[in-house]
């Protein structure tokens, strides 16, 4: 049925001779049908169960599989059979015209069937339906959906819509409850067009509850060329710090937000209302958890669509044409019963994400494996362009001014060292001279003549400075052309000089990545339990992969538990740095 309150449940009570009317048994029928959905739900949340796969048939058609659904409500929307739709006959193509693309939606909708006469009606209600037939609504929307609600149906919490324009949407999602010292992540939808260039966003903010090297979070992503998707999630690994009881934003003093797309570059300082609780231990924080995991959380977005297909549409003379199409755009999908218990033995669902490399680094790649949740996530590392570093240099020549008449005379310098070596080097070149409006030293760049005006007094001297460089000497001369009388016998010329260069290990030793592992030395009793902590200074990666150097001196997981052996021992445990493996520090625990 119909019907969109679960609440208050109420059946029939039957007892003899009890008059059953009309709403006796709507009664009936509300009580099952809600209850279903209530579990529906409940147990297996909404999105698509089988089937439903969106593709081109041609430029104009779309074919729709069979499958079945669950919408927000917790009803079940059955498509029995495959469908074959132009674009022109679904409802809402008419709102297409000018958009770059739309959403193909699934909604459930019902309708009454089989009209028959209802002898001994009311007057006016003698024509009623025998049957309702639940069925399906499949349309179109140039709208982009309501994010916020969006995600926070799907569990997501803290979302925030950073950026939005035609070509890109930005929204990101942190977790509202964590324990100190936990690993997270922070995750940002990206939802753009196929035709648009490569993605390149960075956040960034000062933090109070994330380990950082300052104090500050920045989340930066660059996208490859490779990548082809127009939806998906990229995820940003973060570790809380070891604090309890403590209430923060995620940004508290707000964040800079840096978009670039090809030569479009964006730039907007955001409050990003994203508060987050952490507890002492995991075990407060699942106890947290449920407390707030009430029945509301749970019943959502109840008049969101399903998002069958995501479309990129091309314009012409003839209509409107399907390009690109994206199926499950926003992940809306139910697990199985039979994926789930096979821990992945179903579909693999396999996500990616990029990082941003320093162009010295190496790539990597990261694989998290959840048999659970039978998901795969790759994490690539990617190196950026190389980089260039410059050398400058600056000084100082004074030129003699000739005796006589000085007009469209020249003077030059001698050859003089600029101080950068050999080599091509760029010069710029400044006059001297004393500005008698602010009795003030100034420096001329440029013609004079740009300030040769009634409204401005400033009055340098009409000159244009030169420079010729040698670079397999290292040096160079500078030369004046005097146009004009110039007033004293010394002109003071100053130069900048700047080489670009390529000091790999110059640029290394300033950006040195350290590791430091705490405590150092321990004492421990067989069998005994050790949290350590590594603290990785000069990278944005903080990951560190951890070992025991001993082969029978115990164990130690990737977040720093060791557990001590049986046998009596002094062991070394090592960290090294995930961003460079030549960057390790070691702790020592005696076992007694």
């Amino acid at each position: 049925m119909n019907n969109t309150n679960f609440f208050p449940f109420e059946r029939n009570r039957y007892f003899y001779g009890k008059l059953l009317t009309v709403r006796d048994f709507e009664v009936e029928q509300r009580y099952h049908c809600t209850k279903r959905s209530l579990l529906n739900r409940l147990i297996h949340g909404a999105g698509v169960v089988c089937g439903l796969g969106v593709t081109a048939s041609d430029e104009s058609t779309l074919m729709i599989e069979s499958g079945m659904a669950l919408d927000y409500q917790g009803r079940e929307i059955l498509v029995p059979e495959t469908l074959f739709r132009k674009l022109q006959m679904l409802e809402g193509q008419e709102t297409l015209n000018g958009r770059q693309d739309a959403y193909l939606c699934l909604a459930y909708h019902e309708e009454d069937v089989e009209p028959v006469n209802a002898t001994g009606a009311e007057t006016g209600d003698q024509r009623q339906f025998d049957l309702t037939q639940e069925g399906y609504r499949l349309f179109l929307t140039a709208e982009p959906p309501a994010y916020q609600s969006l995600l926070e149906a799907a569990g997501r919490e803290n979302v925030s819509v950073l950026y939005q324009s035609e070509d890109l949407i930005l929204v990101l999602s942190v977790p509202s409850i964590l324990s100190a010292g936990e690993e997270f992540q922070a995750q940002v939808l990206v939802v753009k067009h196929e035709k648009t260039p490569p993605v390149q966003f960075s956040l960034e903010g000062e933090n109070t509850f994330v380990e950082s090297d300052n104090g500050r979070v920045r989340l930066a992503y660059r996208e490859s060329r490779e990548e082809k998707r127009c939806v998906y999630t990229v995820d940003f690994p973060l570790r809380s710090k070891a604090l309890s009881d403590v209430d923060s934003q995620l940004f508290p003093a707000g964040c800079e937000l840096n978009v670039e797309l090809g030569s479009h570059h964006y730039k907007n300082y955001l409050t990003v209302e994203a508060l987050v609780h952490l507890c002492r231990s995991q075990e407060e924080s699942r106890l947290r958890c449920r407390q707030m995991d009430d029945l509301s959380r749970h019943l959502r977005g109840r008049d969101i669509p399903l998002y069958l297909a995501k479309l990129e549409l091309i314009h012409s003379a003839g209509g409107v044409f399907v390009g690109a199409v994206t199926n499950l755009p926003f992940q809306q999908a139910v697990s199985s019963e039979g994926e789930s218990k096979a821990g992945g033995a179903g579909d693999l669902a396999v996500t990616t994400s990029v990082r941003s490399l320093e162009y010295w680094q190496k790539p990597d790649v990261k694989a998290v494996y959840q048999p659970s949740a039978g998901t795969l996530h790759l994490d690539f590392g990617i190196p950026s362009p190389e980089q260039y570093d410059y050398a400058v240099a600056h000084g100082t020549v004074d030129l003699t001014m000739p005796g006589g008449i000085r007009v469209n005379s020249r003077v030059y310098s001698q050859e003089i060292a600029h101080g950068l070596g050999v080599g091509a080097v760029d010069v710029r070149l400044s006059v001297e001279f004393p500005d008698r409006e602010s009795g003030e030293t100034a420096l001329l760049c440029g013609n004079s003549e740009v300030f040769k005006s009634k409204n401005i007094k400033v009055s340098p001297p009409w000159v244009e400075a030169a420079a010729v460089v040698y670079p397999e000497r290292g040096t160079m001369r500078i030369g004046l052309w005097l146009h004009d009388t110039v007033d004293g016998n010394l002109v003071r010329v100053h130069y900048f000089v700047q080489k670009p260069e390529r000091d790999t290990s110059r640029i290394l030793s300033q950006r040195r990545v350290s590791l430091t592992v705490t405590p150092e030395f321990s004492r421990l009793s067989r069998r005994g339990k050790l949290q350590l902590q590594a603290e990785v200074v000069g990278s944005e990666d903080k990951s560190v992969v951890w070992s025991v150097k001993e082969e029978n001196g115990g164990a130690i997981d990737r977040n720093g538990l060791y557990q001590a052996p049986e046998l009596p021992g002094t062991y070394e445990i090592t960290a090294t740095a995930g961003v460079d493996e030549s960057v390790s520090a070691s702790a020592f625990v005696i076992v007694e």
